[in-house]
């Protein structure tokens, strides 16, 4: 015969292990949504060196005009 304690011990593992596996699931997607912002701050942070890089050789050309 399974006692009441019994039924209290296992509804409550049951509780933990299910708040446990959707703290895991919640972690990974939050993982996987880091490494997608990464990612995009990465390509933001190339588009603005280029532009830097662009700017910079234009001024350069500029230059070169007015001096010779």
């Amino acid at each position: 015969m399974v006692s009441v304690t019994d039924k209290l011990i296992a509804a409550l593992l049951a509780v933990i292990l299910a708040l446990g596996g959707w703290n895991l699931q919640r972690t990974f997607s939050l993982s996987q949504d880091m490494v997608l912002i990464k990612e995009k701050v990465a390509g933001i942070e190339d588009e603005v060196q280029n532009f830097k890089n662009v700017k910079k050789k234009k001024k350069r050309k500029k230059n070169k005009g007015q001096e010779g």
